[in-house]
């Protein structure tokens, strides 16, 4: 019978947009090329191929990024990727999201390692 991994383990990409803009906001990139900053550079990588195929297209859908072929140093054209006006916008606004979740996250592992130095049981 296989075991599931706790659900603090699985891998859902759930803030795959915001690390594929900030990615974006560097360079134009291509999708290889991004998933492989994204396995090299976030310390906790939950991005495989699809996920991060999916949330280009969606990204592109809603304006954050806009697409063309460049890569021509490449073997074959590839679909390039670059931010947008919007996506800069996005970008700014997880920023600040991302200030007040780690106040909260701060405050608990304060909180959580006073708990465990005064639990002597």
């Amino acid at each position: 019978m296989a075991t599931s991994k706790p659900k603090h383990e699985r891998h859902t990409g759930r803030h795959t947009a915001e690390f594929l803009l900030l990615f974006l906001a560097e360079e134009d990139s291509y999708g290889g090329r991004l998933l492989q900053k994204c396995e090299q550079e976030i310390p906790v990588n939950p991005i495989d191929s699809a996920i991060l195929y999916r949330t280009l297209k969606k990204l592109e859908e809603e304006g954050a990024v806009e697409s063309y072929w460049g890569g021509m140093e490449l073997e074959k054209p590839v679909k390039m990727y670059r931010i947008t006006d919007t996506g800069r916008d996005k970008l700014a606004e997880f920023h600040l999201y991302i200030e007040n979740k780690m106040r909260n996250l701060t405050f608990f592992m304060n909180k959580y390692s006073e708990w465990k130095e005064s639990d002597r049981d």
